[in-house]
């Protein structure tokens, strides 16, 4: 596994669309995507604590997160074209 956590800035590397094909507020900013495979471990650090933040407010949302956490292959496709 390989990442470019260690080079480079924010750039438009990926293009975020809803998987329920409605319209996305063109001023709503989306800067991040966080691999969860181990291949860029600040990556885990970030959702760990995004988890920690938001449980008091949506525990589901932190379970989920920690669930996706600790068994990628299992987290939901966020991707057309993952099996």
């Amino acid at each position: 596994m390989t990442s470019r956590y260690k080079t480079g800035g924010l750039e438009p590397r990926f293009v975020i669309n809803r998987a329920d094909g409605k319209a996305i507020d063109p001023s709503r900013r989306y800067s991040l995507v966080l691999d969860f495979s181990g291949a860029d471990p600040h990556a885990i650090a970030a959702a760990n604590a995004y988890a920690d933040s938001v449980e008091v407010e949506n525990p589901e949302l932190a379970a989920d997160i920690r669930a996706a956490l600790a068994n990628p292959a299992n987290a939901p496709a966020q991707h057309g074209y993952a099996s």
